[in-house]
């Protein structure tokens, strides 16, 4: 039996070519900054609720290619339902809803068994700023983090990242985590550009750490194959960009930029689900570092909604 998608296009091969053009052009679809000097938002439905995993990275290029601040999204029925109008001529963007359905099947043995089939379904939504008559209703969302200056640390940050319990060392010029003795080491602030710079490349390496056996037990963290590296190396990247979107700091810009860009796009071009699983992968590891934090997840938003 075969995994029931959208009986029109693959998605998964839609969304993951979606990736790879922004790859090839030298951007990562997760980190480039759309509206000058802010960080990018954390994309929110249209009750308020974040977006996540894959869904995150698919809205993020639509407000990167099409020069959206606006951080809530609606289906066209919820765009009416709140009195607005979807302009005409405006054309929307795709979300994905991932679930598994139960069937009943005879296994070999003749008995009957259990049996979860993954399936995945695809919607279109608008951004707020493609609506009219619904301004009101969507002032943008202030930063969980103020802003702050860029060449100093900053103690609200520091009291946030404290919580994880990881331990943080400072020593050398190369950022780290080391799974063996489990410890994260970077190096010192100055040595970093900005305050955005250290605290995202901290979160880098924190999402690393979540993959040890005693956390989320991420096998691609240990793994010694080429392509797990590549896998867990981007899923360490997402995970960052989650966080940093969530806390509102920019992502730092790796100097081995070009090299990671080729293994990623080796990684996405020979499996089109890849995307896909490391975003989960991802989602996983920023929902746990959050919560360290004391930052409410997507999830406990809609279990006290």
């Amino acid at each position: 039996m075969g995994r029931i998608t959208d009986n029109r296009a693959d998605v998964y091969q839609e969304i993951t070519d979606q990736m790879i053009a922004m790859i090839e052009a030298g951007t990562r679809p997760w980190s480039k900054s759309w509206n000058g000097s802010t960080a990018p938002n954390i994309p929110l439905r249209f009750t308020g609720v974040p977006y996540r995993g894959i869904n995150v990275l698919t809205l993020w290029v639509a407000a990167m290619t099409k020069g959206y601040a606006a951080p809530h999204w609606l289906t066209f029925k919820q765009a009416i339902a709140l009195g607005g109008c979807v302009r005409k001529g405006e054309k929307g963007s795709v979300v994905v809803y991932a679930n598994r359905i139960e069937r009943v099947e005879e296994n070999k043995a003749g008995e009957e068994v259990k049996r979860g089939i993954p399936f995945l379904k695809r919607y279109t939504v608008f951004n707020a700023e493609q609506i009219d008559g619904i301004e009101a209703k969507y002032p943008a969302p202030a930063p969980i983090i103020t802003a702050t200056n860029p060449d100093e640390r900053d103690a609200e940050l520091d009291a946030l990242f404290g919580r994880v319990p990881v331990t943080l060392r400072h020593h050398g010029s190369q950022p780290y985590y080391q799974p063996s003795g489990d410890y994260v080491t970077m190096p010192e602030f100055a040595d970093f550009h900005t305050s955005d710079d250290y605290y995202s490349t901290l979160a880098h390496e924190l999402t690393h750490a979540t993959g040890h056996v005693d956390r989320l037990a991420r096998p691609s963290l240990i793994s010694t194959k080429r392509e797990d590296y590549a896998r867990e190396e981007l899923v360490a990247e997402l995970g960052a960009a989650f966080i940093s979107g969530a806390i509102g700091i920019k992502l730092h810009d790796r100097e081995d930029h070009a090299a990671y860009l080729a293994n990623w796009l080796q990684t996405l071009r020979s499996d089109k689900r890849a995307i896909f699983a490391a975003a989960t992968q991802a989602q996983a590891a920023a929902d746990w570092l959050l919560s360290s934090m004391a930052i409410e997840t997507a999830s406990q938003m809609e279990e006290a909604a």
